[in-house]
């Protein structure tokens, strides 16, 4: 009897102590995402601005102040939060923030133009629904005339519901235009559409020259 009463005993201690090693290894790790978020939050804001679409309302942040930083975008209707937070590193700092909705689909879109001089560089999109979010990427690759000269650097506007891309010309003797003389432009701005799809569709290419 006593020695059943002892193993009994035992096992109660031995699982006691597996709680407990249980209990430490949870506290542990709930520290280390503290002292990584504190981190976070320590970090200079570089880039903070505002933006109201429609009833939809939002937050745009960028921390750090190196060449790549932290974009977080907060979405709301009123006061409360509707999906959770994009947060994403970026190239570059923060050159313009807008609102849209160039798809005229009824649902805001967020675009962020960064000075990243890469080619394709520069470009974040998102459109917003009610309780989430889908990236909106960038134009991509230019083919064609218009992609005589062109090494990145490009700069993006909005204008209307269009996207205006331009970059300056580097090389080549050609113009886009076949009917425009055989001269190398100073830069050169290509019109986008957005379709339904979330496709860029390629509008007008105008040349600056020197």
């Amino acid at each position: 009897m006593k020695a059943r009463v002892l193993v009994l005993l035992g096992a109660s201690v031995v699982a006691a102590t597996a709680c407990d090693s249980s209990r430490g290894v949870v506290e542990d790790t709930s520290t280390q995402l503290s002292t990584a978020e504190s981190t976070v939050a320590t970090e200079p804001v570089s880039f903070s601005r505002d933006l109201t679409q429609g009833e939809s309302r939002f937050e745009i942040r960028t921390t750090g102040s190196s060449a790549q930083r932290q974009l977080t975008i907060r979405s709301y209707r009123g006061a409360a939060l509707t999906t959770e937070p994009v947060r994403l590193d970026i190239n570059g700092a923060v050159r313009e923030s807008v609102s849209g909705d160039l798809n005229g689909n009824g649902k805001p879109e967020i675009y962020i133009f960064t000075d990243a001089s890469t080619a394709n560089g520069g470009f974040y999109g998102y459109e917003f629904s009610e309780r989430a979010y889908t990236p909106i990427t960038g134009p991509g690759l230019i083919t064609g005339p218009a992609a005589v000269g062109y090494a990145g650097k490009d700069t993006y506007t909005l204008s209307g519901n269009m996207l205006s891309r331009t970059f300056p010309v580097t090389d080549g003797t050609a113009s886009a235009s076949a009917t425009a003389p055989a001269t190398t432009p100073s830069s050169r701005t290509i019109t986008y559409k957005l379709d339904p799809t979330g496709k860029w569709v390629m509008g007008q290419v105008m040349d600056g020259q020197p």
